[in-house]
């Protein structure tokens, strides 16, 4: 029975350029995978099934998840023969703007792909991202700059040496209500590319990544709830350090150099004194 490790995301630094006349805003963003993980488990079976267990399961919809909307793709379109039953331990929390579900839908179709014997490439990628923008990312993970809607994305042939502590306060954030609030006058206010200058010509620095992390989206999602602003507040008061939101929240991350002594000071600090599920991460 394969078990599949699916990585969530953090968005490093994300903007938003414009809004088309169709209504999708274009983002430029770094991404980046992490490790921590759902873990999905499948199997060939003689009626399609799926499932979810661990503290962020879900509430299980076989006719709208977007795996069972893959696997109809898939046998509708890609001749694809099989059922299979597929149990997925949800460890990555949700509405924390890391990507879980997206990831899961990824890990899913480069299986499908596998056993179908189909090679992916980056027609293929591209066509996915209509189950979901971050799908295209996840196929491949690892460092990337993604632009557009999410489906125009440059891979790096190398991962950052960082590692993280990931916040997630418990708090739920709808991206749909995340993008709602924004106007024009919103976009383009951070110098975005000057951390992908720095990618592209493998000249990395980390305290100019450090100091050019930026979040379009904390404006709105801490006019959302304001609690999230705080925990932000409160643990940079605790630890002096930059502290980033992710995607369109909630989650909360701080960057570390690999070999940085204050990440495990910081790390246990943090988890005294505040209420929330602290992890410590790499990025991988």
């Amino acid at each position: 029975m394969p078990v599949l490790k699916s990585p969530c995301k953090i968005n490093i630094s994300l903007d938003i350029t414009s809004k088309t006349e169709y209504g999708y805003h274009l983002i430029e963003s770094l991404f980046h995978t992490v490790s921590l993980y759902d873990i999905i488990n499948i199997e060939k079976s003689s009626e399609y099934n799926i499932s979810t267990s661990g503290k962020f399961a879900l509430d299980d919809d076989n006719e709208e998840n977007i795996i069972t909307k893959i696997f109809k793709y898939f046998r509708n379109s890609m001749n694809l023969c099989h059922n299979y039953n597929i149990h997925i331990e949800k460890n990555i929390p949700l509405g924390a703007g890391l990507g879980g579900g997206s990831s899961n839908a990824a890990c899913i179709i480069k299986f499908f792909l596998d056993e179908l014997n189909i090679n992916i490439n980056d027609d293929l990628i591209e066509k996915f991202s209509k189950f979901g923008a971050d799908i295209p990312f996840f196929i491949r993970g690892g460092c990337a700059w993604v632009s557009g809607i999410g489906e125009k994305i440059k891979n790096y042939d190398f991962i950052l040496p960082y590692n993280i502590i990931l916040i997630y306060p418990n708090i739920h954030i709808s991206t749909k209500s995340a993008y709602s609030r924004f106007t024009k006058d919103d976009f383009n206010k951070s110098d975005i590319f000057y951390i992908k200058n720095m990618l592209d010509n493998k000249n990395i620095d980390f305290e100019k990544i450090l100091s050019n992390t930026y979040n379009i989206f904390e404006k709105n999602v801490f006019n959302l709830d304001k609690r999230i602003e705080n925990i932000k507040i409160e643990i940079e008061n605790i630890i002096n350090r930059k502290v980033s939101m992710s995607g369109s929240g909630s989650s909360l991350f701080i960057l570390y150099e690999h070999n940085d002594e204050k990440l495990e000071y910081d790390f246990q600090k943090l988890k005294s004194n505040i209420n929330a599920d602290i992890y410590k991460l790499s990025l991988i």
